[in-house]
């Protein structure tokens, strides 16, 4: 009898049917068996196996352009008996086989669908190897179908005729495709898409991105790279402490830490991840191997003022809320947000975590070790954590060789090692934004931007070693009039002494509410120079916006100017409010401090919330730094060489106060390069631009007018986006006006 073919079956059919080549399907295994073994039995275990999972043993076919699959015998067991034993090194030739096997693709038109082999080692050293075609099998079924070989195994060793073993025998495979079938049929289908597109399209507070941890274009997975970390039972116990602290088990607590690592390495506020899940709902369904598992968005909401534990509880609750809903398919959830068929991207890196336990006792004398070779197709990249023999876990990162290099996944995977580590080891109170990415030993430029030459030199050393060289230099010009180098560090200095009265501790978030201006400037110094990160607020922004953002990024104090300390009252709720500018700062006698380093933060910066809540994205000082210096060459009051200073007083002028989050890097870069700053308020900038003087003018892209000649006037000839480090450099005369906004709002790289 014909079969329909469930729609993982068919998402895999038609992915293969289309493909420009093979398609690299093959999940496989090996068990390590230690122990006496009899070869003949173990392949009439195997052999009932096949006949009961008769998933095991479907032949697809098309019916005028409609695919199905009907269950047919067996034939021979497709099961080669090697013997490696007398060569040099068993195992390695084994693994070498094994290797070359797994490259052979299997097609969805042959059969049978899986090939096995038996490789001898020593006399009681054998490994069993089992590959198939994914359209098959998913990894929940590899739950199923090991023990059960293994229980097979035992029953027969004991005597047991095969008739006796029917009582036990796995349901028939039709009865999976009718519960999907049901599904299809009932009202769940509408309320799981109503779940779905309201968390993913509809959310008002939400606007989960695509994500891929590879800068190259999409392509199809024809082959794979991995590389494993196995934990010591030290680390595995540490993680399960912290499951258990949290009050989630450990596949949420790997989501959440997969999620808080996309979300610092890529900038995106809210990244999607993939999970796939099992799509099994009822005892029947959860009995009988085959390929039913769905892969679903996952959209873990990161902020960088969240604890350990409030990770962990907004992981448990996407995780609770997608695996309520796991019926209802992804390849649906992609058409309801509106993607096109012909789209490729997954919705972010796979996180699969398989709950299995790895021994198998073939027997009384016999035992088996699983270990999991390739889990199929990888378009892109996924981590599968497993459970170790010993207790411990084993992670595997797989991924598609045309997205990443193999040094580069060695790297993902040597950094997720590393913080999730930090995860388990910190203070649970501890902000997120506190625990680096960076694996031990790594140069910050691998993530941060392109490496320099030079040391690391933050911009609090940068603007100080300005002031030793050229004190009376004017560094900033505003409206009150001129302030210079030495004045400038000087109230720096009067910041970062009051902030430390206050007792905000280094690496605390403070959040600045001002106006452009030499106030503004010395307060983001007085605060880098403390150790603290910035978080601007705009004056112009809704109580409810600034309030939620001064609790989203857990920031500890609030510094305000003169003029909206009023304004401030109004939000700032709990958190302490001081003034940016204070009298006894001008005459500060201490030295402006240069606390921290290059993996510390910077900055939070969050989006507008235009498309939903407003989303973070944490910034560390080695990236802000090498921003700086891009938009300094673009401007050209640099070149690549840290000892060329610029040009000693060329000026810049500054638009737009109203956008904080571009304005505060062009206001330090000009002032770490020897350059003054200029602010410029809105309706003053068409008189203004026209000044002689001033190298460049800033602005941002949005105030631009519908001929997208903005506030420039005519005498500025061309507005132009400059684009991250990298980027081709903009030289237009005679005056550049650069709106430069990340389209992932400023990650940190």
């Amino acid at each position: 009898m014909a079969l329909p073919l469930t729609a993982a079956q068919a998402e895999i059919w038609f992915d293969e049917q289309f493909a420009t080549g093979p398609l690299a399907y093959n999940m496989a295994d090996c068990i390590e068996l230690t122990g006496p073994l009899d070869a003949a039995l173990l392949g009439r275990a195997l052999r009932r196996l096949g006949e009961e999972a008769e998933g095991l043993r479907v032949r697809f076919t098309d019916d005028d352009g409609a695919p199905q699959q009907v269950v047919c015998p067996l034939g021979e067991l497709p099961l080669t008996v090697i013997d490696l034993s007398s060569e040099a090194a068993p195992r390695a030739a084994a693994d070498r086989w094994m290797e070359a096997d797994l490259a052979e693709p299997l097609k969805v038109t042959d059969f049978p669908l899986f090939r096995s082999a038996l490789l001898k080692l020593g006399p009681e050293q054998h490994l069993l190897y089992l590959c198939m075609h994914h359209i098959l099998s998913d990894g929940y079924s590899r739950a199923l179908m090991y023990p059960k070989l293994a229980t097979l195994y035992a029953q027969l060793a004991d005597g047991l005729h095969e008739r006796d073993l029917d009582a036990a025998a796995i349901p028939a495979f039709h009865r999976l495709v009718d519960a999907e079938r049901d599904y299809l049929a009932s009202r769940h289908v509408e309320r799981d898409r109503a779940y779905w597109t309201g968390r993913l399209v509809d959310a008002p507070d939400s606007s989960p991105e695509l994500v891929s941890l590879s800068a190259r274009e999409p392509a199809p997975g024809r082959g794979t790279l991995r590389h494993t970390a196995r934990l010591t039972p030290d680390a595995t116990r540490a993680l399960r402490d912290m499951a258990s602290d949290g009050k989630v088990t450990m596949p949420v607590l790997m989501v959440a830490a997969m999620a808080a690592y996309v979300q610092r390495v890529t900038g995106v506020a809210e990244p999607l991840l993939t999970l796939p899940v099992t799509a099994r709902v009822g005892a029947v369904s959860r009995e009988i191997p085959g390929m039913l598992a769905n892969y679903l968005p996952l959209a873990v909401r990161v902020r960088p003022g969240m604890t350990r534990n409030q990770l962990l509880r907004s992981a448990w609750t996407e995780v609770a809320g997608a695996l309520k809903h796991q019926r209802y398919r992804g390849d649906r959830v992609r058409r309801d947000m509106g993607l096109r068929i012909d789209d490729r991207r997954a919705f972010g890196p796979f996180i699969n975590v398989l709950n299995q336990d790895p021994e198998l006792a073939f027997g009384p004398a016999c035992r088996g070790v699983v270990t999991n070779l390739s889990t199929g197709i990888v378009n892109d990249l996924i981590m599968t954590v497993l459970n170790g023999a010993d207790g411990s876990l084993e992670i595997h990162l797989d991924g598609n060789p045309e997205l990443y290099e193999d040094a580069e996944l060695a790297a993902h995977l040597h950094r997720f090692e590393a913080f999730v580590g930090r995860l388990a080891a910190m203070d649970p109170e501890t902000p997120l934004a506190r625990v680096d990415v960076v694996a031990p030993g790594e140069n910050a430029g691998l993530l941060h931007g392109p490496a320099r030459d030079d040391a690391y030199e933050g911009v609090v050393e940068l603007v100080s070693a300005v002031a030793a060289r050229t004190p009376d230099a004017p560094a900033v010009v505003d409206p009150s009039g001129t302030v210079t180098y030495a004045e400038l560090v000087r109230r720096a200095g009067g910041v970062a002494a009051r902030l430390g009265a206050a007792a905000v501790p280094e690496r605390s978030v403070v959040a600045v509410l001002a106006d452009p201006g030499t106030p503004f400037v010395a307060g983001i110094l007085g605060v880098l120079g403390a150790g603290c990160a910035w978080l601007p607020l705009d004056p112009a922004a809704p109580h409810a916006r600034n309030a939620g953002l001064l609790r989203d990024s857990g920031a500890r104090l609030l510094l305000v100017g003169a003029e909206h300390e009023d304004v401030a009252l109004a939000f700032a709720g709990e958190v302490p409010v001081l003034p940016l500018a204070a009298p006894e700062d001008a005459q500060n006698t201490r030295e402006l401090p240069a606390l921290g380093g290059a993996l510390d933060l910077a900055y939070v910066m969050f989006t507008s919330g235009s498309t939903g809540r407003p989303k973070g994205a944490m910034v560390h000082r080695a990236g802000m730094v090498n921003h700086l210096w891009a938009n300094l060459r673009r401007l050209g009051l640099a070149d690549a060489r840290p000892a060329h200073r610029g040009r000693p007083g060329a000026g810049l002028r500054r638009g737009d106060g109203r956008r904080p989050d571009g304005a505060v890097r062009r206001r330090t870069g000009r002032a770490r390069r020897g350059a003054r700053s200029r602010p410029v308020p809105p309706a003053g900038r068409p008189g203004l631009l026209g000044r002689r003087g001033d190298h460049a003018r800033t602005a941002l892209p949005a105030p631009a007018d519908g001929d997208g000649r903005g506030a420039a006037g005519g005498s500025v000839r061309a507005l132009v986006r400059a684009f991250p480090a990298g980027a081709a450099d903009q030289r237009l005369r005679p005056h550049r006006v650069l709106g430069r906004r990340h389209p992932r709002g400023d990650p940190c790289r």
